[in-house]
């Protein structure tokens, strides 16, 4: 696995112990980096505005979901609506399903995430088991990654870290990952978004 994933993938302990090294950076005033992330995210699948629509969301919820969406794809018809159509999985293991069975997966993912055994867990878990399940459900007709990856944010945002985001020469190991996570090896997620934060911080340290 280490050879697959080289740019994010040197971890194998799944503890807090796993993310102690950020405490001590979080003192690093964060808007630099927030800014830095809106124009990564917003080259990946075409979005737009997405300061704005971070800054309209508060806490997670299904509304939230559906105005991320809305605003940085204001641009497109559907924007915020969920798809009508049934595309085929794009990774084996990939969920997606038929779409008058989105509406009922995302009330799933919703109650799962106010279970008492997701509240406990660390909040970059949060973000990587978050953007994976939606992912999974594909709610839109397009623009799923994008959205996937703001509304993973606002758990980071919540417990005082930076967002996490993909530069573009590390793309299709990303999407490797992605592939790996539906197959329920979560771990190199994990890593991709505790490295991310990790980068950031040390970079705008120095």
């Amino acid at each position: 696995m280490r050879e697959d994933f080289p740019i994010y993938s040197d971890s194998v302990l799944r503890s807090r112990l796993q993310f102690a090294d950020l405490e001590k950076l979080k003192s690093i005033d964060p808007e630099p980096i927030w800014a830095k992330s809106d124009g990564f995210i917003e080259k990946m699948e075409g979005a737009a505005d997405i300061a704005r629509a971070r800054s309209r969301v508060v806490e997670p919820s299904r509304e939230a979901l559906l105005e991320i969406h809305s605003v940085i794809f204001s641009a497109q018809p559907g924007a915020g609506k969920l798809r009508s159509s049934s595309p085929a999985p794009l990774y084996r293991g990939h969920d997606c399903p038929p779409s008058e069975f989105v509406s009922r997966s995302l009330d799933n993912l919703f109650q799962w995430l106010a279970a008492e055994s997701f509240t406990e867990i660390h909040s970059i878990e949060k973000a990587a088991l978050v953007l994976l399940r939606i992912v999974d459900i594909w709610p839109f007709e397009f623009g799923n990654l994008t959205t996937a990856i703001v509304f993973a944010n606002v758990f980071l945002k919540n417990a005082g870290l930076i967002p996490f985001f993909v530069l573009p020469e590390h793309a299709r190991e990303f999407d490797k990952i992605i592939a790996q996570a539906m197959s329920i090896e979560t771990q190199p997620l994990v890593n991709a978004i505790h490295k991310t934060i990790k980068r950031e911080l040390e970079a705008i340290g120095r």
